[in-house]
């Protein structure tokens, strides 16, 4: 069984450095580089800063750590987030170009993104 951090939090912007803490904290943990921790905070702040209105509703981010990959999921994200993920455009950085300088997967599925970053443990 994978180890899992799962935090929800209100969607103001007020509540984005928890998630970098946490994500500082587990990088410690697993030993990740400066430059890996900084792709995976600026992979998220991409996501949660696009994170729209969604009534009020709270975000959820779940890390997770298995088969030497850390994996973050992320939602559920406004419609025009996760068109703009899927969305390939060469010429222009957008969100989905910065999610694919920073981490080696991105994964829409229904109304989240999970992205995966390899790592070496132990």
């Amino acid at each position: 069984m994978p180890d899992e951090i799962t935090l929800t939090l209100p969607r103001e912007s007020d509540f984005q450095p928890v998630v970098h803490l946490v994500l500082g904290g587990l990088a410690t943990r697993l030993n990740l580089t400066l430059e890996n921790l900084e792709d995976l905070q600026l992979a998220l702040s991409a996501l949660l800063g696009g994170r729209g209105s969604l009534d009020g509703q709270p975000v959820t981010v779940r890390m997770s750590i298995s088969d030497h990959a850390l994996d973050i999921i992320v939602g559920p994200l406004d419609p025009k987030v996760l068109e703009a993920v899927n969305r390939e455009i060469e010429d222009e950085l957008d969100i989905r170009r910065v999610l694919e300088s920073t981490v080696d997967d991105i994964h829409v599925d229904g109304r989240s993104v999970r992205l995966t970053k390899q790592v070496a443990l132990g």
